[in-house]
């Protein structure tokens, strides 16, 4: 049949879902919250700085890739309800220039307490397990402040984050790109801890990480903070514990043992901290060409943890450390789902900022779908067809404004709403 194209002047909106974020951040009171962690100008403009951070977060959460496209969600009629009077690209920029350090500290510490928030109102018990890792982004400017070559020869910045096992974030920091994986560790376990809510407190939480961050700074922040550990050992840390004489024995499990691999376990005694650590040691045939010497004829790796044996046997352990590989999917997400590849600003506490607000952006798309399907949460590009890009019309009428959607968008649109409502509530 054929098809005809005809226009109209009722205000049409493809991110009509944006109303289901803008109660959410509602119902959580992010506004009280954050509102001091947010610069103010010199002179009072017709929006308020939450009003610039909520345009901010929104347009992360529509899947804005570039500060350039907040001009075009300024066509969405949706968007202009929801955040008031808009600003253009480059006073969003300027606004992002004016986070300081102290700024960036709060936010990030309100970035932990909604994660908590969050985690506590979908319904889960496990135990707290953080993953804390770093990743490079790559850049392709000379004036951004912080560049730098990385070890893998990149040119660009780098970042540290820490996730929890349900994929939520607790801390983002954006860092020169020379950045040695684990500076400033220590601080950032021990402000993570801080800011961890009593509830999450009440099972003894655990700090997961790769070999990056094996050092005796770590474990003496995680002794003072009360939380468990399990770090992947450095060669030259497990190196020296081979010369005592391990009781080798064949793995169990039916994964471990068809790589015909051993386990074995000793201990560590770290000075800083003047307590002993449980040493969880796997080894396996090496492949190829038989050693002359018995040592050689092994692939070794390690893992230091405050764990006892009573609590998990060593093929557990491994397998737990193991599922650290989460975070690395958590990470991808964050990079491809909020395009955090990238940053537009040439300052760096500004592109900070930028990496906070879409942290912020990321854990409210994460809560949304843990409610949606607990066993199998959706990530970005599928909740944003899911809850996000809705088809709706703004009608202005009696000093009130109305999102008119298709039928087909009820169900979504009510549970949705209901769910906030009831779970993700503020208390």
């Amino acid at each position: 049949m054929p098809i005809k194209i005809s226009f109209q002047n009722k205000a049409l909106s493809a991110v009509g879902g944006l109303l289901c974020f803008e109660a959410l951040i509602k119902q959580m009171r992010l506004g009280e919250a954050v509102e001091p962690s947010l610069p103010t100008g010199k002179i009072s403009g017709k929006s308020t700085p939450f009003d610039k951070f909520q345009a901010l977060l929104l347009a992360s959460v529509a899947g804005a890739e570039c500060l350039d496209d907040m001009d075009r969600l300024q066509n969405e009629p949706v968007f202009g309800e929801l955040n008031g009077p808009l600003q253009t690209a480059r006073s969003y920029g300027n606004f992002l220039r004016k986070f300081s350090s102290s700024h960036l500290q709060g936010l990030n510490h309100q970035l932990s307490q909604l994660a908590g928030r969050l985690r506590s109102r979908v319904g889960t018990e496990e135990r707290l397990i953080l993953d804390m890792d770093s990743t490079g982004h790559i850049q392709h400017g000379e004036k951004m402040e912080g560049l730098a070559f990385n070890y893998k020869n990149e040119w660009g910045l780098d970042s540290i984050e820490v996730f929890d096992q349900l994929g939520f974030l607790y801390y983002v920091n954006v860092r020169s790109g020379s950045t040695f994986t684990a500076d400033d560790a220590p601080f950032i376990v021990s402000e993570v801890a801080r800011n961890l809510a009593p509830s999450l407190r009440r099972l003894k939480p655990l700090l997961r990480c790769d070999s990056g961050y094996c050092n005796n700074l770590v474990f003496e922040a995680c002794e003072q903070q009360n939380l468990d550990l399990l770090v992947a050992m450095r060669e030259n840390f497990y190196a020296p514990l081979l010369k005592r004489r391990i009781k080798w024995r064949l793995a169990k499990s039916k994964e471990l043992a068809e790589e015909g691999a051993e386990m074995g376990e000793s201990l560590y005694f770290s000075k800083r901290c003047a307590k002993l650590y449980r040493v969880v040691f796997i080894r396996r045939p090496r492949k190829g060409q038989r050693e002359l010497f018995a040592d050689w004829q092994w692939t070794y790796q390690a893992y230091i943890t405050s764990i006892s044996s009573s609590e998990m046997d060593g093929e557990e352990i491994v397998k737990l450390y193991r599922q650290r590989g989460n975070a690395e999917n958590y990470i991808r997400e964050l990079k491809n789902g909020y395009d955090l590849h990238h940053f537009p600003c040439q300052k760096l506490n500004a592109n900070r900022a930028y990496a906070l607000i879409g942290g912020l952006a990321y854990n409210l798309m994460r809560g949304m779908a843990l409610m949606i399907d607990p066993k199998k949460p959706p990530f970005a590009k599928r909740l944003r067809f899911l809850l996000v890009n809705l088809a709706c019309q703004v009608v202005r009428k009696a000093r009130e404004t109305i999102f008119i959607f298709p039928h087909r968008h009820q169900k979504e649109v009510n549970r949705c709403l209901m769910n906030i409502r009831l779970r993700l509530g503020y208390g």
